[in-house]
Order: C-alpha cells, then sequence, then structure tokens
C-alpha cells in the first residue's frame, strides 16, 4: 500500500542515506490482530496499519534505522552484502510491533536478493496474516494447516479501545479448557458464516466470545467495563478483549460518534481517556 506516508518516507530515506545511485526497495506489512483464539484454531487479519520500509544495497554493511527513535542496528555482511534500510512503525505500542518489524526487514532483504527466504520461526503471526489475512481477507489457523477466508468488512471499521490494564489472577487450568474448547467451536461457527459473506455470524461469535472470557477467563474490570460500554453503543457490532485492548468492529458510518461516546463514558468511570486507534 503505497500512499502519502509512503513518499514522506521515502524523502526521509534520501535525507539520512542520501541519493546516491542504486534501485530503492518497498515493502510494508500490516500489524497483525486476534479476532479470535482457541485451544487449536484461529482468526486473524493484517491491520491497514503497519510498517513501512526502505531499503538499498550499498557496501558491505547491513543498517537498519527506525526512523522516530532514530536507533540504527549495525550488522557486518561482507563484499556487496550490505544494505541501507529505514522504516517506520504506524501505530506504536502494540504488542507484536517487534515482530512485525522483524519480519518485514526480512520480506525487504529478501527482495533485495540479500536473503533466500523469510524466517517466520517467531514472527508466526506478522508471517500468517500477511500471507493469509490480509486485503480483504482472513487467516483462518486449525488442525488443517492455513488457510485464508473472506473478511467482507467493506462497510465497517475495526477500532482498538486502548485500556492500561486487560488482565487479572492467573487463570485456573480447569477455565481455560473450558474457554478454549468453546472458542474453538464459536471460531468454526464464525468461519463457516465468513465463507459465506456473513460477517454477522462473526459478529456474533465475537460478542459471545467476549461473554464467556469474562466468565471463564482473567479480564480486568478495566476490560469489562470498556467492553461492556462498546456493546451497548449505537453502531458497534462487536466487542471482545484482545492483546491490545478492545477490539470492536464498528459502521463505518457510525465508527467516529461511537468512538467519541465509548472515550467519555469510560473517562468518567475510570478516571482516564483510553486511547482509540482505527487500525482497519
Amino acid at each position: 500500500m503505497y500512499t502519502e506516508r509512503s513518499v514522506e518516507l521515502k524523502s526521509d530515506f534520501y535525507s539520512r542515506y542520501g541519493s546516491a545511485s542504486g534501485v530503492l526497495y518497498f515493502e510494508r506489512v500490516g500489524l497483525p490482530f486476534m479476532l479470535m483464539r482457541g485451544g487449536s484454531r484461529m482468526l486473524a487479519f493484517a491491520a491497514d496499519c503497519g510498517v513501512r520500509a526502505y531499503g538499498r544495497r550499498c557496501g558491505d554493511v547491513l543498517r537498519i534505522l527506525n526512523s522516530d527513535s532514530n536507533v540504527c542496528d549495525v550488522h557486518f555482511r561482507g563484499s556487496g552484502e550490505g544494505a541501507q534500510i529505514l522504516y517506520k512503525t504506524d501505530v506504536s505500542g502494540f504488542g507484536r510491533e517487534e515482530e512485525t518489524v522483524d519480519y518485514t526487514v526480512d520480506k525487504l532483504l529478501v527482495r533485495m536478493g540479500l536473503r533466500e527466504n523469510v524466517s517466520a520461526s517467531n514472527k508466526r503471526a506478522a508471517a500468517l496474516c500477511d500471507e493469509y489475512g490480509s486485503h480483504g481477507w482472513c487467516a483462518y489457523l486449525g488442525p488443517g494447516g492455513a488457510k485464508s477466508l473472506p473478511l467482507p468488512l467493506t462497510d465497517h471499521n475495526v477500532i482498538i479501545v486502548r485500556v492500561r490494564k486487560n488482565g487479572g489472577k492467573r487463570v485456573e487450568e480447569e477455565c481455560l479448557e473450558c474457554f478454549e474448547d468453546g472458542e474453538d467451536r464459536r471460531i468454526e461457527a464464525a468461519a463457516a458464516g465468513l465463507k459465506d459473506c456473513r460477517p454477522e455470524i462473526l459478529f456474533d461469535m465475537m460478542n459471545e466470545s467476549e461473554r464467556a472470557a469474562e466468565k471463564l477467563l482473567a479480564v480486568s474490570a478495566q476490560a469489562r467495563y470498556a467492553a461492556g460500554i462498546a456493546i451497548n453503543t449505537d453502531g458497534v457490532r462487536a466487542a471482545r478483549v484482545c492483546e491490545a485492548g478492545i477490539l470492536c468492529i464498528t459502521d463505518k458510518g457510525k465508527t467516529d460518534s461511537a468512538a467519541h461516546i465509548i472515550r467519555e463514558e469510560f473517562g468518567r468511570q475510570a478516571g482516564y481517556y483510553a486511547g482509540i486507534v482505527v487500525i482497519k
């Protein structure tokens, strides 16, 4: 996805590394987000926000520079195997940001011919969503492996309500197993709905998942309150606690008003205003 942000990053690349000759390569990977996750099944997607990176082969040293922090990793690679890379994360502070940065840089190195393939061993979520869950698709991972399912959300947005604390005390193993078994069944139902381009089944399963999580897992009072406000807000179709906060699917025409209501209502109860980010 080549946008105005990409143009700005390209200009930043030349200002830092100079405009020497050489092919300039570009790569972008969306941040991975879980819609639902059970014991043996998962639904996830790559967000519109993510990591962008430019790179150019140069010399024998690999320089990887973060445009926001100006932190630079330097590695000696040998004659003709070096490169200059500049990357930027659209929205910082999400749990899988570092994983996505590493995966994006690996893809860029492959594109430049400096690596044969991408090592996805420690970048599983980013790799899964990039391959199976981007550009209108949802990644499904089950006992038979990974595959793509339609994610028909053209009339909707996905937002994250960022609360300070999601979890609580340690979950008993029996409760966790009960939740994961139920979640696997809900994921199968949601996947069947997505195959038929019926996102309302996904919405129902996500809301049912949230109720089960609050009953069986360690969900913080802040997360419960935020999810409760969200699901009772006009325009919100689904709300479920996730690693990053509360993931909500909203009607596109009501996203702004819903985000305002959630922010104000939550702020009055929690004593601080939760950050809200549109990720899709």
